[in-house]
C-alpha cells in the first residue's frame, strides 16, 4: 500500500476514533499532541555575532497566537519576514537582546530574523498553549493536516476559565476544517464530551465530524514523455469516438476528469472538432478542456522565472519556467467568470505577484465560512488567493467566490514548486516588493 493510502487511512482511523470516547485515547494515530517535525528537520546554521550560532542542537521558540510574527532586525518597526502559527516552534539563539521594544527578549530564529517574547512567543516550552497546540504540520502530504466536515450545524466551543469547554457559536452543516488534536473535556452539561481541536484553538464534537479527504484528481507534471497538448475530461456521460470515413462512432465511455494525451491532430465533423489521442481514440472538444502551450509569452517569461498561467474560461493552469510548461491541471475559479470582480463571484484578471505564502490560509476568521485553513495558500497582490481545497471536485468548472482553487495535490505541487522558498518550521513568508517571486497570470 502507497503512503497515500496509509496516510488516507490513518485519517479516517483517527476521526472514527475520535467519534468513540470508549474505543479511544489521546494517543489517536493523526490527532495525538506530537512534537513537530519541522523544529526537530531544522539543519541550517548560521552565526549571529552578538547571539552566538544556530544549529540543530540550539533550543526552541515557540509561537503563542495564530500568527507570531518575525521581523527582519529586533525592532516591531522592521519589515516583518513571515509568521509562526501558535503551537510551532523553531531553533533560536541561545542569549536574548534586549531592547525596550521587547522586554522579555528578542531571539534571534533560523533561518533568519528575530521574535519577541513578550505575548506572540515563548521559551518556555511547558505553555499551555505550546503543549496543547504542537501542530506538526506535514508537508510531505497532499493537505497539511488532517481535515475533516460537519455532518450537521454543530456546537463550537473554546476552553473554560474553570474546567472543560463552553459554547462559543455554531458551525454550519459541510463546514470543512483541519484537526490538529483531541481532547474529552465536560461541557456546560457537565457530561464529557470527545473533541476535536481547531487550529485556532476552538473545539468541535468529534461525533458530528466525518474525514474531507479532499479529490483525488490531480493535472499532470509535464516532461519529453508527457507534453502538451493534453485534454481533461470535464462532462459526465462522455465518450471516445472512432471515425468511420466521413462519420464519427461513439466507443467506450470516459470518467469525469480523465487525462488523455492528444497528438495534435484534429478533424471537424458536422460542424464538430474531434481531437486525436496518442492512443487512436478522438474526443469531442465539447466534451473536455484541452490545454496547450503559449506561442506568444510575456515580456517576463524568459530564464528561471515562474509564473502560472490561469485561463477562466478553460478553467485551466499551466506552470511555466521561462517558457517550458511544466505542470498542467485544471482550476475552478469565479462562478460568475468573466463579470466584474468588485460586484460579483467573478476572478480578476491581470498579472499579480504572490507576495505571501501560506501552508494554510485562514479565511476570513469567521466561523460562517465553509471552509477553513484553506492549505498550500499563496496570496496575490491584487487582494485574491490561489489555494488547495478539499471541500469540492469542481476543477474545469467555475465554481468559487473569486480566488482560484486547486485540488490539493494540485495545490501541494504547484505550493512546492513557487517562490518563495518556506523556511523550515514558519507557516507563513512574506515577498518585499522589489525582490523576485512566482507570478500569476490571469487571462480570459
Amino acid at each position: 500500500m502507497g503512503s497515500q493510502s496509509s496516510r488516507q487511512l490513518k485519517t479516517l482511523s483517527a476521526l472514527a476514533c475520535l467519534g468513540m470516547l470508549s474505543a479511544c485515547n489521546d494517543s489517536s494515530p493523526a490527532l495525538s499532541r506530537t512534537e513537530s517535525p519541522l523544529a526537530q528537520n531544522q539543519a541550517e546554521e548560521f552565526e549571529r555575532p552578538d547571539l552566538g550560532a544556530i544549529t540543530k542542537e540550539s533550543p526552541l521558540i515557540g509561537a503563542l497566537t495564530n500568527r507570531a510574527p518575525i521581523y527582519s532586525a529586533a525592532h516591531k518597526k522592521s519589515q516583518i519576514l513571515g509568521y509562526l502559527h501558535a503551537g510551532e516552534k523553531i531553533r533560536r539563539s541561545a542569549r536574548a537582546h534586549d531592547n525596550e521594544q521587547c522586554t522579555e527578549g528578542w531571539y534571534a530564529v533560523a533561518p533568519r530574523g528575530f521574535m519577541c517574547t513578550e505575548k506572540s512567543a515563548s521559551t518556555d516550552l511547558q505553555h499551555p498553549t505550546l503543549r496543547t497546540m504542537a501542530l506538526g504540520a506535514n508537508l510531505g502530504a497532499n493537505l497539511p493536516y488532517t481535515y475533516a466536515r460537519t455532518t450537521k450545524v454543530t456546537a463550537l466551543f473554546h476552553k473554560s476559565e474553570t474546567k472543560g469547554v463552553e459554547l462559543g457559536g455554531r458551525l454550519a452543516k459541510s463546514t470543512v476544517m483541519a484537526i490538529v488534536g483531541s481532547w474529552t473535556a465536560p461541557d456546560e452539561s457537565r457530561e464529557p464530551q470527545r473533541l476535536g481541536l481547531k487550529t485556532d484553538g476552538h473545539f468541535v464534537r468529534a461525533g458530528d465530524l466525518e474525514a474531507a479527504q479532499g479529490s483525488s484528481f490531480s493535472g499532470a507534471s509535464l516532461t519529453k514523455e508527457l507534453s502538451l497538448p493534453l485534454a481533461f475530461v470535464v462532462r459526465r456521460g462522455v465518450r471516445a469516438w472512432a471515425m468511420d470515413g466521413a462519420a464519427a462512432v461513439k466507443k467506450d465511455r470516459l470518467k469525469f476528469h480523465d487525462r488523455l494525451e492528444l497528438s495534435g491532430r484534429y478533424r471537424t465533423i458536422q460542424g464538430q472538432r474531434f481531437w486525436a489521442t496518442k492512443d487512436e481514440r478522438w474526443v469531442r472538444h465539447r466534451d473536455v478542456t484541452v490545454l496547450r502551450k503559449r506561442h506568444e509569452f510575456p515580456e517576463f517569461a524568459h530564464g528561471e522565472q515562474k509564473w502560472i498561467d490561469v485561463s477562466i474560461i478553460t478553467g485551466s493552469a499551466i506552470a511555466y519556467q521561462g517558457q517550458s510548461p511544466k505542470y498542467a491541471t485544471l482550476v475552478s475559479v469565479g462562478r460568475d467568470r468573466l463579470g466584474d470582480p468588485k460586484t460579483t463571484a467573478s476572478t480578476e484578471r491581470g498579472t499579480f505577484r504572490v507576495t505571501r505564502k501560506e501552508i494554510t490560509r485562514r479565511i476570513n476568521d469567521s466561523p460562517d465560512s465553509p471552509l477553513h485553513d484553506a492549505p498550500w495558500a499563496l496570496a496575490l497582490e491584487n487582494g485574491s488567493w490561489l489555494h488547495a481545497t478539499p471541500r469540492h471536485n469542481r476543477f474545469g468548472i467555475e465554481h468559487t467566490d473569486g480566488n482560484i482553487e486547486l485540488s490539493p495535490q494540485d495545490g501541494h505541487f504547484l505550493w512546492h514548486w513557487s517562490s518563495p522558498t518556506m523556511p523550515s518550521g514558519w507557516h507563513s513568508v512574506l515577498v518585499p516588493s522589489q525582490n523576485d517571486t512566482t507570478l500569476v497570470v490571469i487571462r480570459k
